[in-house]
Parts: C-alpha cells; structure tokens; sequence
C-alpha cells in the first residue's frame, strides 16, 4: 500500500509556530479576501508546513469566529481534520511505499486522483482546501496540470502551495499564486523552542541547531535522545578521516540510513572548507578545533573535488545497488579534499 508522508495527523494543527503567529493572524484577517492560490515559501525546517495547517484548518473550521482567529478544534470540521477525514481538504505530497522509501516527486497520478474534488462543491462550506507540500516536488507533468487548473479555479477552491525552492517551480505557477515568505526565527527564539520541545541543555540546544543550520525543527529531531547518539556516532567516525581508512570508517557507518550519513559527510565538507577560506564553522562548531586541522591539509582543488562526488552522490541515497559499496565511495569522495596542494595555491 502506498500513502502520503503527511497521512498520519492525529490532531488539528491550529497555530504557526511562534516566530510565525504574527503572519497567520494577519493572513487571518484577509479571510474573506484570500486568492485562490497562495505560496507559503521560506527556508527549510522554518515551520512552513505547520502554518500551512494551521491556514487550513482555519479556512475550513466552521465555528462563528471573530476576524483573525484560528481554527476552533472543537467544531465538526476540527473533529474531522483531526480524524484526517474532512471532505474538503486534499494533500498532495511525496508517497511513502511498504518499505518506508519516500518517492522522489509528486505524481501526475496523484494529481488526477483530485478530479472529482476540484469540479465538484463543497461538502460542508464554502470552500475546498488542496494542500501541497513541498510543491517543488511535482514533476513537470503535474504541475502542468496543476497550472491549468490554476488558470480556471472553481468557485471555492484554495491552493496552499509550499516551498522551500521557490525557484524551482516554473514561472507560470508562481505567478499564479501570491506569495507569502515566512522568516526564520532568531537564535535565542530558535534556542528557546528547541529547549521547550526536547528539554535538552543550552550547550546540547546550540550545537543541534547548528547542525541543522539555524532550522529548529530539524535540530528538535536531531536532539531525540536516539537519534541524537546517532549523530554523534557518526560524527565520530567522520571526524576519523583521513587518519582512518574509509574502509574502516565504513564499518562505523553502515548500521545507519545513507540519507543520515551522507547529508552530515557534506555538511562536515562545507565547515572544512569554511575555515579554509577564513570564516567560522556553520554547522560543527563544537569539533573547530579538528576542523581547523583539517582545513590545513584540504587544498582548494580537492575541495572542490569532494563538493562534486559528494553531490553525485545524494542522486543516488535513495537507491544505491550495494549500500556498503556506497558508503566507501561516498568517504572516498570525501577524502578528495585532503588531495596535494596545486601549485600557488596557499595554505590556510
């Protein structure tokens, strides 16, 4: 059986997270005035997708609310988001089969399966919701289809588009929807969530925000006790090369997901080369000291080597034909940067 990654919502999502409530109220207010087609775009792991339900769900609530207010949780069509079975509101996102592999794209299958819902009225109001999430994932055959229905809306229908690579989408579409960018929160605001949600220490809080980038909802995964040790496991090993051959950091490696592994080997690329060029550790902040070791025996030309391999390589996370043969030539990728300095070429 194949379903959507976003089919197990238990509960009506009625607030954006803090950094965003000031943007849902003022969207709010415009209720009655709301396009057809709106794209919530903004940085990754920010919250767009909780605004996005929290927009749905007050687009479809049915409770006698003042101008602005969310979505009551109470009502018949809070009962039946909660359930996941409120007949006017579709999701279009990536799929997820038995094995739990996540497709790489939004299906124009996915999409006809939509027919009927958008040609028909309402069920319970006003209005019909398609939530899809991220809309960069359509590939071009859906989203040529979504453009057309873009171009004549039925009465009712609201899009909420979802993005984290606008630029992705095709032109045609973008000018279609109106746009609205979420900021990303500040550091103490982004520190303080992490705290609440996980109830980690500061030190821990900083250093899983910093792994993810200044995203607070990937580093509340990251700080889940598990798959916190998991990171630094893996970190360990990394931090190994090239004084360890990949071979050996492998073995390290292999008892977790490419898609955790490689995402973390790139990253760990990025600070080396960070530091090279005289600037400060984005995501590993805490491992400067081995960092700054490493910089010093990278050469700008393998550097740059590794960025392209390891590239190369997430084309091929979701599948690789031999998951252990993937992994050494992904830390081989990785040990291009320490290749032979090219002539002229200074060292930090």
């Amino acid at each position: 059986m194949i379903k959507s990654d976003q089919d197990d919502k238990v509960k009506v999502i009625s607030q954006a997270l803090p950094w965003h409530q000031d943007r849902l109220h003022e969207l709010l207010l415009q209720l009655d005035r709301l396009p057809h087609a709106l794209l919530i775009s903004g940085a990754p792991g920010i919250g767009k997708s909780v605004f996005a339900d929290a927009l749905a769900a007050a687009l479809l609530c049915e409770a006698n609310r003042a101008p602005g207010a969310l979505a009551c949780g109470a009502c018949s069509a809070c009962g039946w988001l909660a359930a996941g079975s409120h007949p006017d509101l579709r999701r279009l996102s990536r799929q997820v089969d038995d094995d739990g592999k996540v497709s790489a794209d939004i299906r124009i299958e996915q999409f006809r399966s939509l027919a009927e819902f958008l040609v028909v009225g309402a069920h319970r109001g006003a209005r019909r919701v398609v939530v899809i999430d991220p809309a960069d994932a359509m590939n071009t055959v859906t989203a040529n289809a979504l453009l057309k229905t873009l171009e004549e809306p039925g009465s009712g229908l609201c899009f909420i588009l979802v993005s984290s690579r606008v630029d992705a989408l095709p032109a045609t579409i973008r000018s279609r929807c109106q746009v609205r960018s979420l900021p990303s929160p500040g550091v103490p605001e982004a520190l303080a969530y992490i705290h609440g949600a996980t109830g980690c220490s500061p030190q821990d809080a900083q250093a899983w925000l910093a792994m993810a980038g200044g995203a607070p909802l990937p580093a509340v995964h990251f700080a889940e006790p598990a798959r916190a040790a998991a990171h630094r496991a893996m970190l360990e090993a990394l931090a190994r090369l090239p004084d360890t051959e990949a071979v050996d950091v492998a073995d390290a490696l292999q008892s977790h997901e490419a898609r955790l592994w490689l995402p973390l080997m790139q990253r760990w690329l990025m600070d080396i080369a960070r530091i090279r060029e005289g600037a400060a550790p984005r995501y590993f902040p805490q491992s400067s000291a081995r960092l700054q070791e490493l910089a010093a025996r990278s050469s700008s030309s393998g550097l740059v080597r590794a960025a392209r391999q390891l590239a190369a390589q997430f084309r091929l996370v979701g599948h690789p034909l031999n998951p252990r043969l993937f992994c050494e030539e992904s830390l081989g990728a990785l040990t291009l940067a320490f290749g032979p300095h090219e002539a002229g070429e200074r060292t930090p």
